[in-house]
């Protein structure tokens, strides 16, 4: 008897935590502070730029085949007019003590050995206050895809689920990047939530206008804007603030196609000052004290590949570039070329296009890129070095998140014209890497340089967290 005795008052004790453990998790009241309040606040983007497949009059696989590279590249690479690069996602739906999350979705590629895929990553961005103790639950129903099961990458968070009837619940208490993988960590149907700290926009406004002067502060407003492109030549304390849920669309100026290359065609002064054919949207030359800031989207989704570049810093010094998201870029996506003092935070970069490489750091000197996450077709967190007289030294990429598509996820790669020395990756992630059209050039942590008369040393990385590989996780040649 006493042993049935004791086994029950086991049982309780572990029914009773049991009971704990799930109550907090389902619960609204756990949200501390309430999500009313000023205190916690999400990315609603303009209703006009962002809608769902049906009011866009498209099912979700002719959303999808703009990235299917079955067809020519000149196709798939193509700029698209009719429908914005974010979604609202189809697959999920999101709360938090019971109000509405919005989640959004972009499209991505996935390899899958030779052959890639189109597919769509859903996300979202909650907010909450600098240096708050907080501590929400995150609810996330499988509206229009089933949820059995699901794990939180990078594993080192420590954060674990419960499923129960097609709904995910999990308690966050700290800021980051949050990727849930689901039914037996499944690559498809992906999820990012970040948890990133809320900016005061008017108050920040007011600092810079007081810096730089009025008319050196550009300032969008939350919804959708349509810009030809946004440019700084020889200028000193220039800023760029997209307030929360801003919406910046590059427009669609020119057409490229298999005959005309429309990128060697030349625009009125770009060859003067910028030594190319045609400005990038966001174009930035000889200038300093360059301020990219807010909590808004840029999305290059009608841009051509051939039209122009996306996001482009040249011989810059003392750049922050923070907060903002970059979509669907046609070229190299996030570009520094013989820059100095340059710092990159809470930026995430998503793209399928071919060369929509993401953080592309090149012969730049002091750089920090922390708090990252990027998930495009090409390679992600990369140092390069072109032609010039400079290198690239003295960089950082910490606490970065990647999910690499066609190439590599952290590394040297491609072009090493000139010296590379003191590159330090810390503390980053890759949820998953899946090309491997190559495992001779390709991985997720990688020194490889294919076209090369520069040096390299001093990479180092450490504490990296590596999920999957679907080819070689480490590549040095």
């Amino acid at each position: 008897m006493k042993k049935y005795l004791s086994f029950i008052r086991f049982a309780a004790t572990v029914l009773t935590s049991l009971s704990i453990f799930f109550g907090s998790l389902f619960s609204p009241g756990t949200i501390k502070p309430s999500f009313g309040e000023s205190s916690l606040s999400v990315l609603r983007l303009p209703c006009e730029a962002v809608k769902t497949l049906e009011q866009n009059g498209l099912a979700e696989s002719e959303y999808l085949a703009r990235g299917d590279y079955s067809q020519p590249e000149y196709v798939v690479n193509a700029g698209h007019t009719d429908v914005n690069g974010v979604i609202i996602s189809p697959y999920y739906s999101a709360k938090i003590g019971g109000e509405d999350v919005p989640v959004y979705a972009t499209t991505v590629v996935a390899w899958e050995g030779e052959i890639s895929k189109a597919e769509l990553h859903s996300f979202s961005e909650v907010y909450v206050e600098p240096d708050s103790d907080f501590c929400f639950t995150f609810e996330v129903n499988g509206s229009g895809a089933e949820i059995k099961n699901a794990i939180v990458l990078p594993e080192k968070l420590g954060v674990k689920t419960v499923c129960i009837n097609n709904t995910m619940r999990v308690s966050i208490s700290q800021t980051g990047i949050y990727t849930f993988l689901f039914n037996g960590a499944n690559p498809e149907h992906g999820y990012t939530l970040a948890v990133r700290e809320k900016l005061d926009d008017d108050e920040r406004i007011k600092k810079y206008i007081d810096l730089y002067g009025e008319e050196n502060v550009t300032v969008f407003e939350p919804g959708m804007h349509e810009r030809d492109y946004i440019r700084a030549v020889d200028s000193s304390g220039r800023v760029i603030y997209l307030k929360q849920g801003a919406y910046v669309i590059a427009n669609h100026l020119c057409d490229s196609s298999r005959a005309e290359n429309t990128f060697n065609a030349y625009e009125d002064g770009a060859g003067d000052s910028l030594s190319v054919p045609k400005y990038n949207f966001l174009d930035f030359f000889r200038s300093k004290n360059i301020i990219i800031e807010g909590h808004g989207i840029f999305d290059f989704t009608r841009l051509d590949k051939d039209e122009r570049g996306s996001f482009n810093m040249t011989e810059c010094e003392n750049i922050t570039v923070s907060g903002v998201k970059l979509v669907n870029a046609p070229r190299w996506t996030l570009y520094t070329y013989a820059c100095k003092n340059l710092k990159i935070d809470n930026v995430d970069i998503f793209g399928y296009r071919g060369n929509s490489d993401a953080f592309a750091i090149c012969n730049t000197t002091d750089a920090l890129i922390e708090n990252c996450f990027a998930r495009s077709a090409d390679d992600l967190f990369e140092v390069k070095t072109l032609g010039g007289n400079t290198g690239s030294e003295n960089i950082t990429f910490k606490s970065c998140v990647a999910w690499g598509g066609y190439a590599r996820c952290f590394g040297v790669t491609g072009e090493v014209y000139r010296p590379i020395k003191n590159i330090l990756f810390t503390d980053c992630s890759v949820v998953w890497r899946s090309g491997t059209w190559d495992n001779d050039r390709l991985g997720s942590l990688v020194v490889v340089a294919e076209l090369t008369e520069g040096s390299i040393d001093g990479v180092r990385f450490e504490n990296i967290e590596i999920f999957r590989d679907e080819g070689r996780a480490i590549l040095v040649k």
